[in-house]
């Protein structure tokens, strides 16, 4: 795997797809079906050049330990949108928005999981660092 490979997200394959799926007048729940198959190929781009992700130091318990490879949220996805210059910065406020809007209402974090699973998974995790 070449350096900086386990931070990274937006592949090119990614990029391509993402391109060649968006529209302007996709819903929110549309944009999960998108952000779903993006993250599959990221899954699979990592599992296909055997990247595993990178070191960290715990400060708690003073152990380094392999992090966890994060995956494609909807908001990554709007960044990259704007980065790429296939949405305005308009557009960009416009989606960032809504999504904020939508994620209210929902319950959902940016990966369109509950929030309630997410306070629980976190706690989990910190609990197994603790000194």
């Amino acid at each position: 795997m070449p350096i900086g490979q386990g931070h990274t997200i937006w592949f090119k394959e990614l990029k391509e797809i993402l391109k060649e799926r968006w529209k302007d007048n996709l819903s929110i729940s549309e944009h999960f079906i998108i952000v779903s198959e993006l993250d599959n190929k990221l899954n699979q781009i990592r599992k296909d050049g055997n990247m595993v992700p990178p070191m960290m130091w715990c400060p708690k318990c003073k152990k380094r330990e392999r992090s966890r490879f994060t995956g494609v949220s909807i908001t990554s996805m709007y960044y990259t949108l704007k980065g790429m210059e296939i949405i305005s910065e308009v557009e960009f406020k416009k989606l960032i928005k809504n999504w904020k809007a939508y994620s209210k209402l929902g319950k959902i974090n940016t990966y369109g999981n509950p929030i309630e699973i997410e306070s629980v998974d976190n706690k989990e995790n910190n609990s197994n660092h603790e000194a």
